[in-house]
């Protein structure tokens, strides 16, 4: 039996008997999850993503309210608009400027732009769509249709 040590790892142990490999299972499951994280990596900057933050959708007697985190943009980094039947909800969080040589030491927050579509429900009244930001929340609120109620009408009956 030959054991091989490989960068600070788990031995790989080698077995005379047909070269069967027997590795650590935390190894391997080491290298799953570093494939994991390499298969999701953030879209490059100006290339649209998925939402930013976690979405709710709720819905009450007066209408829906969309309600989506996007945490460090601005009104004028976000906009809505409708069409079709689909809302759209597009802007970017950008990265801060800074001045003068600027040494790194970590880069955890995520700067790009982000695009997120709603299929809208037939009742919502798309002429009173309002949205507000507070605390890093965007709200859009899709306020229902009045219910229209058949007027009524007497028909005359024609003898004959």
């Amino acid at each position: 039996m030959t054991i091989y040590t490989t960068n600070g790892r788990a031995p790989v142990v080698r077995v005379p008997v047909g070269n069967v490999r027997v590795a650590d299972p935390l190894t391997a499951l080491e290298r799953q999850m570093s494939r994991l994280f390499e298969d999701y990596k953030v879209p490059e900057s100006g290339a649209p993503a998925h939402r930013l933050g976690a979405t709710d959708i709720t819905e009450n007697a007066s209408g829906y309210v969309v309600a989506t985190e996007v945490p460090g943009c601005a009104e004028s980094d976000i906009k809505l608009s409708t069409a079709n039947g689909v809302l759209s909800i597009r802007g970017e969080k950008k990265k801060p400027e800074v001045e003068g040589p600027v040494k790194q030491h970590l880069a955890g927050r995520q700067f790009a732009a982000f695009e997120e579509a709603f299929t809208l429900p037939d009742d919502v009244d798309v002429e009173k769509i309002s949205a507000s930001l507070k605390n890093g929340v965007l709200s859009v609120t899709l306020p229902k249709k009045a219910e229209s109620k058949p007027a009524e009408r007497h028909i005359a009956i024609n003898a004959g």
